[in-house]
C-alpha cells in the first residue's frame, strides 16, 4: 500500500459532472503475450491476455495502485496515484482464449465530485477502492490534506456505463489507506495514522484505527487501540514491535484488512502484528505477532555486490516479517490467513526542523571493521562485501537484543485463526529468492526502478507486497505479488499446512527501458523503468463465475509502469502443449501457430524452437496466415516446384509483392531465411494488410550492428523492431544476417495476428 500521501496533480476536467473523462490512448505495440514459467508442468497455468496502460510511469511508483472490479457493469476501477484520477477500464469485451488485448480506459475525477458535495473537506488523495459484493456500490478511501486530520470514505452508486454517482461521504480515522466491504452495507478502512511530521515534543503521532461505516445510514464508528495501552509490555513480550516511549494506541498502524466469519484481520505492518476485530461488538479480540524468519535455519542472500544468488545462513540474523497485504479463506470451517511479508521502514519528518527519523541502520561491509549491529556478522566470517540495511532495533521493544534484524521476511505466511489467536502453519522460506534466481538469473533481486542483479539483496529482496486468494477447479490458490523483482508467485493452499509452489509469471520486459524514465545522480544512471508490467502493487482475483471471459482472471495494478495486467488463470484456452522443448515464455506464440495451422512440430513432442527456417517455409507461414488463397499468377522462379508444399505460397507472395527472388529467375526456397529477409516479408505483408507501418524514431540506430543491415531491408527492419514484431537478439544486437529461428517466426506471426485484432 501507499506509504505516504502524495499531492495529486488533478485537472478538474469533469467539473461537477458525474461523467467519465477522456479516453486514455493505447500504448504503442509493446504488448507481448507471456506465459507462466511452469505452464504445462503445474496444476495451474497463467497467461497474460490483456493490459491497460495509463500512459504514465514513475520510477518511484505510485501510478496504478489498487484495482477493483464490478461484475454487473464489467468495469475494473484502478487508482492512478500520479494523476489522482480513477481509471474505469471496460473488460466486458475480453474473450476466453483471446490474444493479448490493449485495454482502453476513461478517467473519473473523484476529487471534483467530492469537493462539489462537501467543500469543507480538505481533500488530500485517494488511496484505495473496493466494490460491494452485490456490485451496487463503490467505496473510495480518501486521505485529508492535513496529515493529522480525519479522512473520508466516498460512497458511489455504480452505473451500467461505468460512471459513478456520489451517494455521500463518511468520516474515518486519520489517513485511511485501505478500504474493503465486510458485506453489502458495511465498509471498513485501515487508518494508518503515521507520524509523517516526525517525532518530537509537541508533534502529533495520530492514532491508528479501523473505521466501520454503514453504507445506508452514512454513519461510522472509529475503533481505536486505546485498550491496549495498558498491555504494552505483554504485546512487546509476544513479538509485537513498538517504538520505545510511544503508546500502542498511537504506534499501531493498520495497513490492510481481510474479512472472514464476522472478523476483520488487520495487518499492523510496522509493528509486525495482526489485529483481530470482532465486527459485531466492534472491539478488538487481540493483537498477535506475525512472527519472524530465522536466517540461522533459512538461507538468505544479503550481499549486494556479488552479482549472483549466494544464500547463506547467519545464526544471529532474523527477518521481521512486517506483513503488508493479507487475505482470508476457509477450509472445513476453519479460517486461514495469508500475509505478504514486505517489511517497511519508518522515515518521517524534516531534517531542517530537527524532526527527521529513520529506523534503518545501514552497514557497508566493504569498509574496514564494519560489523552487524550485534557484532556477530563481520566481513571476515561472512564474506559480505556490500551494504546491508538492518533494522534499528535499539529504538524498539519486542525484539531480542542478541539478534540482528532485517526488514521483511521475503516470504508469505499462512496462519490458522482461532479463538486463542493465530497459529502459523506454513511459511515460504527461501522460495521467492531461489525461484527468481532460477528463472531470472540476470535480474535476480533487481529493483523495480533499476534492473540490476542483486540491487535489493541487502534490503528486503524481492519484496512481497500484496496477496489474494482464489479457487480454480476446486483447489484454492494464493497469489503473491513481488513488488521489486516483479511478477506473481502462485501456491496451492488447499491444504494449508502442506502448501506448495505451482507457478510464477512475470510480464516485466527486462530488455527494454522506457524512454524518458532515466534518472541520474552525479552524472551516472541511477534509476529507470523497464517496459512491461513493473512493480505489482494491488492484486484482484476474479472467479470464473463473475469473470467477463468465463474463466478465472487475475488483475495486477502496477505502480511503476502505470499498467494493469490481466492474466487468465487456468481455463481451456491454456491447454498443455505436447512439446517438451518450448520455454515457458514462448508457449503462447508456439501454441498460437500450432493451433492455427501456421506451423507444426518436427515430431510429436518437439517443436525445435531454435531450429532454422527456409525461405519457402517462411512464405508458407504467411500464406497460411492469409487463409491459403489461390491466385492466377504466372510462376517465374525456375527453382520453385509448383507442386511443392510451398509452391502456391510462393506464387501468392510474388503476386502480392510480399516476397521476391534473387534475380535470374531464382527464389532460393531451400535457403535459410535471414532475420532481415524475414523482416522484409513481414513488413510487406503488414503493408498488404493495411496495418500501420509508419516509422518511428529510428531507435534501431542505437544497436551495435545497425550498420550490418542491408540497404533493401533497412526500412523493414526498422519497422519490425520498433513495432515489436521481430525482437532484438540482445540488448545491443539485431543480428540481421543471422538465420531466423522457428520461435522467432512464431513470435512474429503472433504479433501480426494481434495487429489484426
Amino acid at each position: 500500500m501507499r506509504k505516504a500521501r502524495r499531492p495529486a496533480a488533478i485537472a478538474l476536467a469533469l467539473a461537477l459532472a458525474l461523467q467519465l473523462g477522456a479516453a486514455v490512448p493505447a500504448a504503442a505495440a509493446d504488448i507481448t503475450a507471456t506465459a507462466g514459467y511452469e505452464n504445462g508442468n503445474s496444476s495451474l497455468n497463467l497467461t497474460q491476455i490483456a493490459r491497460y496502460t495509463s500512459g504514465q510511469f514513475n520510477v518511484d511508483g505510485g501510478v496504478m495502485e489498487i484495482v477493483a472490479y464490478n461484475r454487473a457493469n464489467g468495469f475494473a476501477y484502478a487508482i492512478n496515484g500520479q494523476s489522482g484520477l480513477l481509471a474505469a477500464i471496460s473488460l466486458e469485451n475480453l474473450a476466453a482464449g483471446s490474444s493479448v488485448a490493449r485495454l482502453s480506459g476513461t478517467d473519473i475525477d473523484v476529487k471534483a465530485l467530492v469537493e462539489a458535495a462537501d467543500s469543507s473537506f480538505r481533500y488530500g488523495d485517494m488511496t484505495s477502492v473496493a466494490i460491494s459484493p452485490d456490485s451496487a456500490t463503490l467505496a473510495a478511501a480518501l486521505q485529508a490534506e492535513g496529515y493529522n486530520d480525519a479522512g473520508r470514505v466516498a460512497l458511489f452508486t455504480c452505473n451500467a456505463d461505468g460512471t459513478l454517482t456520489l451517494k455521500g461521504l463518511v468520516e474515518t480515522g486519520v489517513q485511511p489507506d485501505m478500504v474493503t466491504f465486510a458485506d453489502n452495507d458495511t465498509v471498513l478502512t485501515a487508518d494508518e495514522g503515521e507520524p509523517r511530521e516526525g517525532y518530537g515534543d509537541g508533534i502529533a503521532d495520530p492514532n491508528g484505527s479501523v473505521t466501520v461505516a454503514d453504507v445506508s445510514a452514512l454513519t461510522s464508528e472509529v475503533v481505536g487501540f486505546d485498550a491496549f495501552d495498558a498491555q504494552r509490555d505483554a504485546l512487546a513480550a509476544s513479538g509485537v514491535v513498538l517504538k520505545k516511549g510511544v503508546n500502542p494506541s498511537a504506534d499501531l498502524e493498520p495497513e490492510y484488512i481481510a474479512v472472514s466469519g464476522g472478523k476483520a484481520y488487520v495487518t499492523l505492518q510496522e509493528n509486525n502484528a495482526i489485529a483481530v476485530l470482532d465486527l459485531a461488538s466492534r472491539t478488538f479480540d487481540g493483537i498477535y505477532s506475525a512472527g519472524f524468519e530465522d536466517y540461522g535455519v533459512t538461507p538468505i542472500d544479503i550481499d549486494k555486490k556479488d552479482d549472483a544468488y549466494a544464500p547463506k545462513t547467519y545464526d544471529s540474523l532474523m527477518g521481521i516479517r512486517m506483513p503488508d497485504g493479507i487475505a482470508a479463506f476457509q477450509v472445513d470451517g476453519r479460517t486461514y490467513l495469508v500475509t505478504a511479508n514486505e517489511g517497511d521502514a519508518r522515515e518521517w519528518g524534516d531534517e531542517d526542523l530537527g524532526t527527521f527519523y529513520l529506523n534503518e541502520d545501514e552497514r557497508d561491509f566493504g569498509d574496514e571493521g564494519v560489523t552487524s549491529p550485534t557484532g556477530a556478522i563481520t566481513a571476515e566470517n561472512s564474506g559480505l562485501t556490500g551494504k546491508v540495511v538492518f533494522f534499528k532495533s535499539g529504538d524498539f521493544d519486542g525484539l531480542d537484543t542478541g539478534k540482528d534484524y532485517l526488514f521483511g521476511g521475503r516470504t508469505f505466511t499462512l496462519y490458522e485463526a482461532g479463538a486463542d489467536g493465530l497459529t502459523e502453519v506454513f511459511t515460504s522460506g527461501d522460495d521467492f529468492e531461489a525461484l527468481t534466481a532460477q528463472y531470472l538469473p540476470d535480474y535476480y533481486n533487481c529493483s523495480n526502478d533499476n534492473a540490476v542483479v542483486d540491487d535489493r539483496s541487502g534490503k528486503k529482496g524481492p519484496e512481497a507486497e500484496s496477496v489474494t486468494v482464489g479457487t480454480v477447479d476446486g483447489r484454492t490458490y494464493a497469489f503473491v505479488a513481488l513488488e521489486r523483482t516483479g511478477g506473481v508467485m502462485v501456491y496451492d493452499v488447499t491444504e494449508p499446512a502442506s502448501a506448495r509452489y505451482v507457478n510464477y509469471i512475470n510480464t516485466r520486459d527486462f530488455a527494454s527501458v522506457v524512454e524518458g524514465s532515466e534518472e541520474y545522480e552525479d552524472g551516472e544512471l541511477d534509476k529507470w523503468v523497464t517496459g512491461g508490467d513493473v512493480a505489482p502493487e494491488g492484486l484482484l482475483f476474479l472467479d470464473a463465475s463473475v469473470s467477463p471471459t468465463g474463466e478465472a482472471l487475475l488483475l495486477a495494478a502496477c505502480e511503476v509502469s502505470g499498467t494493469v495486467a490481466v492474466y487468465q488463470v487456468g481455463g481451456a484456452a491454456l491447454s498443455v502443449l505436447p512439446f517438451t522443448d518450448v520455454d515457458a515464455r514462448d508457449v503462447q506464440a508456439v501454441r498460437y501457430v500450432c493451433e492455427n495451422g501456421l506451423m507444426a512440430g518436427i515430431s510429436a513432442d518437439r517443436f525445435e524452437p531454435n531450429g532454422t527456417l527456409t525461405r519457402g517455409e517462411a512464405v508458407a507461414t504467411l500464406w497460411a496466415l492469409e487463409g491459403r488463397p489461390v491466385v492466377n499468377y504466372l510462376m517465374t522462379f525456375s527453382d520453385v516446384d509448383p507442386a511443392a508444399s510451398y509452391g502456391e505460397a510462393v506464387r501468392w507472395a510474388a503476386s502480392q509483392g510480399i516476397a521476391g527472388g534473387y534475380g535470374g529467375g531464382l527464389f532460393g526456397p531451400d535457403d535459410l531465411i535471414t532475420r532481415e529477409q524475414l523482416a522484409v516479408m513481414l513488413y510487406r505483408y503488414a503493408r498488404h494488410e493495411g496495418y500501420d507501418t509508419a516509422q518511428g524514431g529510428m531507435a534501431i540506430r542505437e544497436f551495435g550492428d545497425f550498420a550490418q543491415i542491408s540497404g533493401y531491408a533497412l526500412e523493414a527492419m526498422t519497422w519490425v523492431v520498433e513495432a515489436g514484431v521481430l525482437t532484438a537478439t540482445s540488448l545491443d544486437t539485431l543480428a540481421p544476417g543471422q538465420a531466423a529461428t522457428r520461435v522467432q517466426a512464431a513470435q512474429a506471426l503472433l504479433a501480426l495476428s494481434q495487429m489484426a485484432g
